[in-house]
């Protein structure tokens, strides 16, 4: 079911579906399932890999009005053939799924469930001069260089050499920034979250220039 749906000014979207129903209910939300099905089991041994990629496609047929393809690009990145000029992220965790639609620039988005089991790999993606002492501040963090690493389209990304975090106030909604020093442009992102009961949110879009 539709958990989440936030639209913002400038022609982007971001929506996150609880994925409560089987793998059968969310095949019947879909005008052609047969198509979604042979892509699905094709692709997938796992039944878990199997749900989250019908989740995924039926979130974007509520959010379009429509059943679209998905095409993946050689880094692994996704986009709609039938929509050009809108960009698309997509994330998951357990029982839930995220896309991002924009309209006017590039935009990401990042799921990620809350569990310590984040500490323990804290030192793989927590530079020593950023802040982040507590479990959620450490799954901010990580969600936000996900969804940076999303936007630059970059193979050979080190979360800890390239992307820095900036120093914020925890809250259970808000904007802190990140900068990359994998590219000459050294860009700024600025990540919105939302920290929801069982998994934290992040998102960013850029507009373009021309927009």
């Amino acid at each position: 079911m539709l958990y989440y749906d936030k639209h913002f000014g400038n022609g982007s979207r971001i929506a996150i579906w609880h994925v409560t129903e089987d793998l059968e209910e969310l095949y019947y939300l879909l005008p052609d399932d047969e198509k979604v099905r042979k892509e699905a089991h094709s692709r997938f041994k796992s039944m878990s890999r199997i749900v989250e990629w019908t989740a995924v496609r039926v979130l974007l047929c509520d959010m379009l009005d429509r059943q679209v393809d998905i095409i993946y690009d050689a880094s692994g990145a996704p986009h709609l053939p039938d929509y050009e000029g809108m960009d698309i992220s997509i994330s998951h965790t357990k029982g839930y799924v995220a896309v991002g639609l924009s309209l006017h620039g590039e935009i990401g988005i990042d799921v990620e469930q809350i569990s310590p089991r984040v500490e323990k790999v804290s030192s793989r993606f927590i530079r020593d001069d950023e802040d982040a002492e507590s479990l959620n501040k450490q799954l901010l963090h990580w969600s936000a260089k996900e969804t940076a690493f999303k936007m630059l389209h970059r193979r050979k990304v080190d979360f800890l050499k390239h992307f820095k975090v900036s120093q914020f106030t925890e809250s259970e909604e808000g904007v802190f920034q990140l900068q990359e020093f994998r590219t000459d442009d050294n860009q700024v992102f600025d990540i919105n979250y939302k920290v929801f009961p069982e998994f934290v949110l992040t998102y960013s879009c850029t507009e373009n220039e021309d927009s």
